[in-house]
């Protein structure tokens, strides 16, 4: 027995050291070295900014499918401050700030599975708010030796808290649910940045990664309590999730040159 396990231990020594000796003599290079990768972001810049989103939805005697009688009224604002440093040429470090407000009504709809199987929802309202704090990395590289057009990857860790409530009935009939949230993940979010002038780059980002623990608790009625929690992982592309924002960009330290300096 000693000696198959000497044997194979002899076969994984012999496979380790014939593939690095492969990889030594057939390296490739990419051309993604932080050293030898062009100048897009110099060492020393300032970058603040963030996006902005507003999204209204409202419908009114609508049918989809299963779903007769529409009447609902909806929206989403969100806005996401940021500001970041580079510390290296084309790294940085910065924080962002988000606040999210959704809120929903319900005047009336119908769900019909058969002609003769419906469900009725009506008077229900909902509203949520949540505030999220992010502490990400960035490295940026450049299309080709331009200065102007590029790309990022931006990771983020991301703290989240927030409230909502739910309402529904009227009158004597009314019942409320109010709910805290916790909320805690990781994002993973390329995107491509313009300059269009010196000091101002418009970017476009989309999520592709993500991982998420949440936590809500609430009470009903003031009397009901119960809490649940969720944990995802996410790998897709998220076309809801393009933002669009701008950053100004202004040398504070470093190379003490802004980017028209560096041209």
């Amino acid at each position: 027995m000693r000696n198959v396990y000497k044997t194979i231990i002899g076969l994984i020594l012999l496979a380790a050291v014939s593939a690095g000796s492969a990889g030594a003599a057939g390296k490739f290079d990419r051309g993604l070295g932080f050293r030898d990768a062009p100048v897009f972001m110099p060492k020393g810049q300032l970058m603040f900014g963030g996006t902005v989103s507003y999204q209204d939805y409202s419908f009114y005697d609508y049918k989809f499918i299963i779903l007769d009688d529409m009447n609902i009224s909806a929206y989403t604002l969100s806005a996401t401050p940021s500001i970041y440093y580079s510390f290296a040429k084309n790294m940085a470090v910065g924080l962002k700030f988000s606040y999210k407000r959704t809120l929903g009504n319900i005047n009336e709809t119908n769900l019909s599975l058969t002609p003769d199987l419906s469900f009725g929802i009506s008077d229900y309202y909902m509203i949520q708010h949540t505030y999220s704090g992010s502490l990400s990395y960035r490295y940026y590289i450049p299309l080709g030796r331009s200065k102007v057009f590029g790309m990022f990857s931006d990771i983020s860790l991301n703290f989240g808290a927030g409230q909502g409530k739910t309402m529904s009935g009227t009158g004597e009939n009314i019942t409320g649910t109010y709910q805290n949230i916790l909320d805690v993940g990781i994002d993973v979010i390329p995107g491509i940045a313009v300059f269009v002038t010196n000091e101002m780059c418009v970017e476009a980002s989309v999520g592709i990664l993500g991982l998420e623990w949440k936590r809500i608790s609430q009470t009903t009625n003031q009397v009901y309590e119960g809490r649940y929690e969720t944990a995802k992982a996410n790998f897709k592309l998220n076309l809801l999730s393009i933002n669009i924002g701008i950053n100004f960009v202004l040398p504070v330290g470093g190379d003490g040159k802004s980017k028209a300096d560096k041209k």
